[in-house]
Parts: C-alpha cells; sequence; structure tokens
C-alpha cells in the first residue's frame, strides 16, 4: 500500500474508533438518564402509596381496629373470641420493592424487578395463613355471631387497610403516564413486542397482563423458613424470572422511549399536586406516630 492509501486507511480506522466512543458514550448517557428517570418515577410512587415502614404502621393500626373491635363486640354479646395474631404482610418487603409497575403491567413497569413482587405477594399470603392470622375461629354456634361483629369492618382482614386519604386519587399517575403511553412513539415502538416475544423467546401473547399474572407458584407450596422449596415453587419462580426477562428486554424500545418523554414531566406533576402529596404524607407520618404509640 502506498503512503496515501495507508493514510487514508489509519485516517478511516481514527474516525470509525471516534465515532464508536462517541456512540458508547451516547448510548452509556442515555441509559443513565432512563434509569434516573425510573428512580424518581418510583420515589413518586413510594411517597403515595407509602414506604415498607409506613404500610407496617397502618396494617398494625388496623389490626387493633378490627380485631380488638370485633373482640369488643363478641364480648358484648356475651361470646368467646381470641384474635388473630399479628403478622405483618410486609415482612421481607424492602422499598425497592414498591415501586411504580411491580404488578401493572403497562409499559413503563420496573425493568428489573421480575415479577419478585408476585413472589412476595405468595410468600406473605403462605405466611399468614400458616401463622392463623387469616381464618377467625370460634365455635360453630358463634359463627353467625362473629359473622355480624366482622360486618361492622365490611369483613376484611386487618392486613386489607386504607391508606390515607388521597392515595388512591394519585397513587395510578393516571394524567402523567396515560399521555406517554399514547403517545405515538411509545406506541410504535411497543408495537413488535408481541413478535419479538414469540420469535426471541417462544411465547405467544395475546393480552400481556394476562400472560405476565397467570398464575405460576401457589402459596400452599411457599417454602416453610429453613426447608428447602417444594419441585413446584422452584419451578414455578423461575418459570416467571424467564417471562418477566423476556418482557422486559422486548418492551425495552418502547419503556426507553416512555422515559424520554417522562423525564421533564415528573416535577411539573409534583408541582400540580403540591399540596395533595403533603396531605398524603402527613397521613403516612401520623401513621408510624400513632403506630410507635402502641408499641410503647
Amino acid at each position: 500500500m502506498n503512503r496515501i492509501g495507508m493514510a487514508a486507511g489509519l485516517l478511516a480506522a481514527v474516525l470509525l474508533s471516534a465515532s464508536q466512543v462517541a456512540c458508547g458514550t451516547t448510548t452509556a448517557k442515555a441509559s443513565t438518564d432512563v434509569a434516573t428517570t425510573a428512580a424518581r418515577l418510583d420515589e413518586l410512587q413510594i411517597q403515595i402509596t407509602g414506604k415498607v415502614e409506613e404500610l407496617r404502621a397502618a396494617e398494625l393500626l388496623n389490626y387493633h381496629r378490627v380485631e380488638g373491635g370485633i373482640g369488643e363486640c363478641m364480648r358484648e354479646a356475651g361470646r368467646k373470641y381470641v384474635p388473630v395474631p399479628y403478622v405483618s404482610f410486609y415482612e421481607g418487603f424492602t422499598d425497592a420493592d414498591l415501586g411504580y409497575g411491580n404488578g401493572r403491567a403497562t409499559v413503563v413497569d420496573s425493568m428489573t424487578t421480575k415479577g419478585r413482587r408476585i413472589v412476595l405477594n405468595e410468600l406473605a399470603s403462605a405466611r399468614l395463613k400458616r401463622a392463623g392470622a387469616v381464618d377467625r375461629k370460634v365455635i360453630e354456634t358463634d359463627v353467625e355471631v362473629l359473622n355480624g361483629c366482622a360486618a361492622r369492618f365490611e369483613s376484611r382482614g386487618y392486613h386489607d387497610f386504607d391508606p390515607p386519604a388521597g392515595v388512591r386519587e394519585l397513587s395510578g399517575l393516571e394524567d402523567l403516564l396515560e399521555p406517554i403511553h399514547q403517545d405515538p412513539a411509545v406506541v410504535t415502538a411497543m408495537g413488535g413486542y408481541a413478535a419479538c416475544m414469540k420469535k426471541r423467546y417462544g411465547f405467544k401473547v395475546d393480552d400481556r397482563s394476562d400472560f405476565l399474572f397467570k398464575p405460576r407458584i401457589a402459596a400452599k407450596d411457599a417454602p416453610l423458613p429453613g426447608q428447602p422449596a417444594k419441585p413446584a415453587w422452584t419451578k414455578g419462580v423461575a418459570a416467571i424470572d424467564k417471562v418477566f426477562t423476556a418482557d422486559a428486554e422486548c418492551r425495552r424500545p418502547a419503556y426507553e422511549a416512555a422515559m424520554t418523554l417522562l423525564a421533564d414531566r415528573i416535577e411539573p406533576w409534583r408541582k400540580k399536586n403540591r399540596d395533595r402529596l403533603f396531605a398524603v404524607r402527613a397521613g403516612w407520618r401520623k401513621a408510624v406516630g400513632d403506630a410507635k404509640k402502641i408499641q410503647e
């Protein structure tokens, strides 16, 4: 090769290398921006729907309200009643398990939790059931009286508590997220989802929500503390991981498009709903304070 040709070749190599570095830097920055937006969305969601500490506080308060109220009602009727034990549904949960999209089947669902919330929910259900914290028991002749007393509390378990005022109205973030879900760029990017799931992973997906949340594990198979899991449980958890991993990869183009649109909209939404968010946070803080008083 002559010197001119060699110089041209070296220049091309340098330019190619530079373009690859620039592209890699841009991709890394985009990934960081998406991750930052996802974290901000999770933070907003948790501020509304509660941290683990706050959920457990509200649960404990409701336990005393419901089980204490049923006990008082039974005593007034001259019947014996032993309240179910308090066992927290949220034992083993962390705040990271409470972010937006853990169990919603939206475009902006978490890309990393991979169905962990489903597993935690089943473990919690099994734990409550085994502890006797779900089924109230009385002698047969007192069942009707117990049902009447429980009806005063809508026949709900203590773990089925009402959050502070305003939580339900804000928790869906509909006015923030619906325009993003319907954005043409996001819709177009999500258009290849079904084909990706079929071609790359062999999954036929007609309805994404039904597919993701199809029962794959059962509380009856949940492992006991300190004991190995049953084969059915291990197989089901592996299936959940496989399904949610595939979902995340095939949803990624739409997810990144959605997060890019969302990045500049979270803060304006916060400002618009500042007073409502303040009231919700005050409600959760009150629950924590009241729960501490009970435990003193």
